[in-house]
């Protein structure tokens, strides 16, 4: 009785959206400051080159560029766009979070030894074990918590770590996270799932998949041009069974990674060349054609291959195929 008056109780609604909206307003703030500062700072610690000389001119263009970056930010917060702010905060926190390691190579003489990928490689190398958990950790909370895109993520991990050890250390981090996001949207429920991701954007997932969770959230994981963190809260919510959600991780998520891994090393399809820039054309618009065919026709798509799979199921089974309906499903068999 409690639960619901909160829930229906405007004066404490009211409340916890505006704690929400102070919490995004302090992010802003700091994050706004820190880049501002961390860029005019990591700028005047360059002695030699092309960055000493111009120091004062790319400062200024730099901050200038922030600040209407910051702008844009702060317009969206206070009109209230849940996604635009969310998306413009993310940028800021990956700026701040990625000037505050260039300060700190600075500082500590780190970024003058770093003359190439592989020294970088090297020095992440001496850490041991904490570099790769660290960033299996950022790849976990990626899906849960942090709003940072995975093909950013898996980019930078194949930096640090090269493509191989980038893709096992992304694929158990994002495993592990896609779990958990899928036990939040089943045992805990929409408002949970809302609360960490948003309202407006777990809605708009939601509505885009119904009715067709299986096959088009099956191809939305395989390609990383799609929002993964809040679609593994929509699968949790979705009729789709824990065992076909691990499966269909293991499946899209791996071939995903690992794609995305070589991909941008440009050891699958090469960047720099006119047929691998045609290559990656080409996919680009299978990619889109897909998708359009899929949203227009996935439901009965889905439903085909439920069918088929069905009387696969009674083939092997030799009865009424028992074996391969859900619980939910039987329920209403019997029913019937």
């Amino acid at each position: 009785m409690k639960e619901d008056r909160q829930e229906t109780d405007p004066v404490l609604a009211d409340g916890k959206k505006k704690t929400k909206k102070a919490g995004a307003f302090a992010v802003f703030i700091v994050c706004s400051a820190a880049v501002i500062f961390l860029t005019v700072a990591c700028l005047a610690r360059f002695e030699t080159g092309f960055i000493a000389e111009h120091a004062s001119v790319i400062s200024s263009v730099a901050v200038g560029i922030e600040l209407i970056y910051i702008g844009a930010a702060l317009f969206f917060l206070l009109r209230g766009s849940e996604i635009a702010s969310k998306l413009f905060l993310s940028g800021e926190v990956i700026a701040a979070g990625l000037l505050s390691v260039l300060f700190l190579l600075q500082v500590t003489g780190l970024f003058d030894k770093i003359d190439s990928v592989e020294e970088l490689r090297r020095l992440i190398g001496s850490t041991g074990v904490w570099a790769p958990l660290i960033y299996i950790a950022v790849q976990f909370l990626q899906v849960v918590i942090l709003p940072l895109p995975g093909t950013l993520t898996v980019g930078a991990g194949v930096l640090l770590f090269g493509p191989l050890k980038a893709s096992l250390f992304s694929l158990a981090g994002i495993f592990l996270g896609s779990l958990a996001a899928f036990a939040v949207g089943r045992r805990l429920g929409y408002k949970a799932a809302a609360w960490l991701v948003g309202k407006e954007s777990l809605d708009t997932w939601l509505q885009k998949v119904k009715g067709k969770d299986k096959v088009v959230l099956g191809a939305m994981f395989l390609l990383p041009i799609f929002p993964d963190d809040i679609l593994c809260f929509v699968a949790g919510l979705s009729t789709m069974s824990l065992r076909f959600f691990i499966v269909l991780q293991l499946i899209t998520r791996s071939a995903s990674v690992f794609m995305t891994s070589y991909s941008l090393n440009g050891s699958l399809i090469p960047f720099d060349t006119w047929w691998g820039i045609a290559i990656w054309c080409l996919l680009a618009a299978a990619v889109i054609a897909v998708f359009i065919l899929l949203f227009k026709k996935g439901d009965k798509i889905e439903a085909w291959l439920m069918k088929k799979w069905r009387k696969l199921c009674k083939k092997k089974a030799g009865e009424d195929g028992a074996l391969c309906v859900r619980p939910h499903e039987r329920d209403d068999r019997g029913q019937e």
